[in-house]
């Protein structure tokens, strides 16, 4: 049960971490616009990052190394990125350029982290099916069905492409 308590912890501080940076930047009126309007991403990549933190301390306790943990950071800073353009409220002048841009790509961004969130999670559950790493009567057991390494390279792939096709979307709408 360390696993799932680690995992429950991560997901809690790291949504309080998000909520204390959009109300340091924009207060409580740019916590609330901002969870209403990207409510999807910021629950599917804390809930990503939860799961990818449980994964890990399972794989932790089988003394072996897991290479998928900057998947989490990626997940976790892209969330953060959906409110850290107001940081460059502080600096008015200078920020305008970045300001800009982070406002335009946060959707981007959120997608990016939705996306690493899975293939962390992806590399992860490859990790303990190699290494077997599960106890019979688990539920990660009844998970093992599945062959995780061979979804390794199709999910990325998928992955990239479905972040060129919304990022070429996005510039195709700024250039009108």
């Amino acid at each position: 049960m360390k696993k799932v308590r680690n995992g429950v912890i991560a997901s809690i501080l790291l949504i309080i971490f998000y909520f204390l940076i959009n109300y340091i930047t924009s207060g409580y009126e740019g916590v609330i616009w901002n969870f209403k309007k990207y409510w999807p991403y910021i629950i599917v990549i804390d809930a990503g990052f939860g799961i990818q933190i449980a994964l890990y301390t399972h794989i932790r306790a089988f003394h072996q190394s897991c290479k998928s943990v900057t998947t989490s950071g990626i997940s976790a800073g892209s969330m953060i990125a959906c409110c850290f353009h107001h940081v460059t409220d502080i600096i008015p002048i200078t920020g305008i350029g970045l300001s800009f841009a982070l406002i335009i790509y946060t959707e981007f961004f959120m997608l990016i982290g939705v996306l690493s969130s899975i293939i962390g999670i992806l590399l992860m559950l490859s990790t303990i099916q190699k290494n077997r790493l599960f106890e019979s009567s688990n539920i990660l057991t009844k998970m093992m069905i599945i062959k995780y390494e061979n979804l390794k390279v199709p999910i990325v792939l998928f992955a990239i492409l479905i972040a060129l096709w919304r990022f070429l979307n996005l510039y195709a709408h700024l250039s009108i």
